[in-house]
């Protein structure tokens, strides 16, 4: 009898068909992972510009007095942006494609905060922060 090594064609087709269906099976965890992992750096990015609006409300370089804007944190499709009183941009960031922030409706995507660092604007203290496939993060300024 001839001994003969090597794997069959029939064994090759079976190992492929399984690692195909592994493979598909473990895709959908990873564009999981990648959404949660998009959420929390936009909501570290998010939490980092709500603090350099506070703190250039607090440092207040256009002597601005009471319930008039000192500072500004906007938000767009594409960027979270912090302004001086004059609507001037001081700094910003760019937001993921796939990922949304979202301010409570009552503050049209615009947090106003005067010369002691106070949110002017009653009711927009809560976020939410979503991506397709993810676990959305929400939380309160």
């Amino acid at each position: 009898m001839v001994s003969q090594r090597g794997v069959t064609l029939i064994e090759l087709m079976v190992a492929i068909a399984l690692l195909a269906i592994l493979a598909l099976a473990i895709f959908p965890l990873g564009r999981v992972w990648v959404a949660n992992q998009q959420i929390t750096k936009t909501e570290k990015l998010f939490l980092e510009a709500y603090a350099r609006t506070k703190n250039e409300a607090l440092r207040n370089p256009n002597a601005v007095k009471g319930a008039t804007k000192a500072a500004s944190l906007e938000v767009t499709t594409t960027t979270v942006a912090v302004k001086d009183s004059n609507d001037v941009a001081i700094w910003s960031i760019d937001i993921a494609p796939t990922v949304t922030v979202t301010l409570s409706t009552a503050c049209d995507q615009k947090v106003i905060l005067n010369n002691n660092a106070n949110i002017t604007t009653t009711g927009c203290a809560l976020y939410t922060i979503t991506a397709s496939g993810g676990t959305n993060a929400t939380g309160a300024l």
